[in-house]
């Protein structure tokens, strides 16, 4: 059994869970187009830039906090990534060895009050000033209807739907369809610690009703807007999420930072009335670490991307609140 589409959707606000996933339809053949220009956008972390190095070790991008007889091994990750991307894990696994914990992405909490309120199933997304297709604007509808036969769905697979419920699960059926992964990298570490026996503890937990009612009304408008940016998302991971996994697989942060643009779908969640995602993310990763280094020993966090190269992101916060930030030797 499954919750409503709608009710995950706007727990994403405040978290990257993921959506159910179905099996996709047999696909078509989609219509070509040109790579879409990254976004320009601001990743000039103080921390990070001064911790660049010219010789990358191999794996991901690792840096290392600490604060007194105590450290945190912080792994920047990038989302959506390739199933079949292998990487080297050497690194992460001597850093793991010993570890006391391992923090991860926010967890969402599902009550039974929540499985009977919003209904088990699809049923509840059905409602006036949903999605049809042949109503939508032109271009946008031309627009969708190529991000979607990408994904391997029909009409049928959103109609009916609100527009930012669709927004999001048509995102979710472009990743199944390429072989992408929203859960990795997450998951491939969470098996390396439960191998080191390492507990994994969430930065933080939201509950779905509490999510759904800090999200507040999403307005007709505001729909329409999120899903014309999740048919950006779509052609944005088209043209570089393969790229953007492979380059951070080597360590390579200049073209992640070249490449690993903010996901259109953040535009969309930043017009939802009372929700600040990259604040709320960068936030809740800053305070876990610092109760981390708040008892000896060591942990390892598995942090975004997203909430680390930005100004005053998480390592630039770390180091205002006293704690040194370097690169880890091996």
């Amino acid at each position: 059994m499954r919750l409503s589409a709608a009710a995950l959707v706007l727990a994403s606000s405040l978290a990257p869970f993921a959506l159910a996933q179905t099996p996709p339809a047999p696909p078509e053949a989609a219509p070509a187009s040109p790579p879409a220009p990254v976004q320009a956008v601001d990743l000039g972390s103080p921390v990070v830039e001064a911790l660049e190095v010219v010789a990358q070790p191999p794996g991901p991008a690792l840096w290392k906090v600490t604060k007194g007889n105590s450290e945190v091994v912080v792994l920047g990750a990038v989302k959506p990534v390739a199933h079949s991307l292998v990487w080297d894990t050497s690194r992460l696994d001597r850093a793991l060895d010993g570890a006391k914990v391992l923090l991860v992405e926010p967890k969402l909490k599902v009550g039974l009050f929540d499985v009977v309120r919003f209904k088990i199933g699809g049923k509840s997304v059905a409602q006036p000033g949903a999605l049809s297709e042949a109503k939508l604007p032109a271009k946008l509808r031309e627009r969708f209807v190529a991000a979607r036969i990408a994904s391997h769905q029909d009409a049928r697979r959103y109609e009916g739907m609100k527009a930012y419920v669709a927004a999001f699960l048509l995102v979710n059926d472009y990743r199944e369809a390429a072989g992408l992964s929203g859960a990795k990298p997450d998951s491939t570490v969470q098996k390396l610690a439960a191998a080191h026996r390492v507990k994994v503890q969430p930065v933080s937990e939201y509950g779905l009703g509490s999510a759904v009612k800090q999200a507040g009304p999403i307005s007709d408008a505001v729909g329409l807007a999120c899903l014309d940016d999740s048919v950006d998302q779509v052609q944005q991971e088209s043209d570089h999420a393969q790229a953007v996994g492979k380059a951070w697989a080597a360590g390579d942060l200049k073209t992640v930072k070249a490449l690993y643009a903010p996901p259109p779908l953040e535009r969309c969640l930043q017009q939802v009335p009372n929700v600040a995602v990259i604040e709320r993310g960068t936030d809740d990763n800053t305070r876990a670490i610092l109760n981390a280094l708040k008892t000896p020993g060591k942990a390892v966090a598995v942090v975004d991307l997203n909430f680390l190269l930005r100004p005053n992101g998480v390592l630039d916060r770390l180091k205002a609140q006293g704690a040194v930030v370097s690169v880890p030797a091996g």
